[in-house]
């Protein structure tokens, strides 16, 4: 089997601190995939602090600076399809990237996100529709600019539903965890785009009518990229706890809710961990509670 390259971005010294909570996590319950190679992605001009960086070291993580328009980066979430595009060409031929938010942690073994044989690309529907391109509506302005842009395919948008509102879609990925078939130079496309998209005076307008598009713009060209670049039979969907939003965890449906979150194999976690009283939403016991309760103090709110 194909080895992981775990990557992420880390634009500023939170990021940073959450991105050495994930390496650690990796280090720490990722099993026979422990070991593998992880790059912390930092834009050239903010670099992290030093003990932050030392951190990473001792986990034997990457820290690869990368050069990022700062007009860009400066755009919502333009950094993270900037920094993917940079790391893709370092995976070498044979391995798999795993491109991931730093806010995320791996808690099992993530033999979920093994490629299977013809897949390019595997990802989680979004959690929520909100802008996505409903199955029972007419494409929207905002998709079909995408779509051309794009030179998205008519026969490329096969329906998926997103995880937590459970409403049919059009294809619309979630960009916190993607693995990649790094020679396929998806995400290497996904940047090149977003920057050739994101200020387009059509877009900007649809900005100002509703800001949601703007947040969500990097999301949208990834998808239309993937469709593009890709057959529809080398795009695979991970299954839920693969990447578990466990920030909506009280809103995810109860189907695929886990019960316990060494269940999960890779959670998103934003906010969640803030919460003094986050042990009572979700089961945790064992050696990962004391991992969590050691590692949170450590890191969370604290400053490098």
């Amino acid at each position: 089997m194909a080895g992981f390259v775990f990557a992420c971005l880390a634009e500023d010294a939170p990021a940073g601190r959450r991105a050495l909570l994930l390496a650690r996590s990796i280090r720490a319950f990722a099993g026979r995939f422990a070991e593998s190679p992880i790059w912390i992605m930092v834009p050239c001009a903010t670099p992290l602090p030093k003990g932050v960086q030392n951190g990473l070291k001792a986990t034997g993580a990457e820290v690869v600076p990368f050069d990022a328009s700062p007009a860009v980066a400066a755009f919502l979430f333009g950094a993270k399809a900037l920094a993917a595009g940079a790391a893709e060409p370092r995976a070498a031929g044979g391995e798999t990237l795993v491109w991931m938010d730093a806010g995320a942690l791996v808690l099992r073994e993530p033999n979920e996100l093994a490629l299977p044989p013809g897949k390019a690309f595997a990802a989680r529907p979004v959690d929520l529709a909100l802008i996505g391109s409903r199955l029972s509506d007419p494409v929207t302005p905002f998709w079909n600019l995408i779509y051309r842009a794009c030179a998205v395919p008519a026969d490329c948008l096969f329906p998926m539903k997103s995880s937590v509102d459970e409403i049919a879609i059009r294809p619309y990925f979630n960009a916190g965890l993607l693995v990649v078939a790094p020679g396929r130079g998806v995400l290497g496309q996904w940047a090149t785009t977003f920057q050739r998209l994101y200020q387009n005076p059509r877009l900007v307008e649809l900005y100002r009518a509703d800001g949601r598009y703007a947040v969500f713009a990097h999301q949208a060209v990834l998808a239309g990229v993937v469709l593009s670049a890709l057959d529809r039979e080398e795009i695979g969907e991970l299954p839920p706890l693969a990447n578990y939003p466990l920030h909506l965890h009280d809103r995810y449906p109860l189907a695929h809710r886990p019960r316990s979150l060494a269940e999960v194999t890779v959670c998103r976690y934003e906010e969640f961990f803030e919460n003094p009283a986050w042990e009572g939403a979700i089961q945790v016991a064992g050696p990962l509670q004391g991992w969590l309760r050691r590692e949170l103090g450590r890191i969370i709110g604290t400053q490098s």
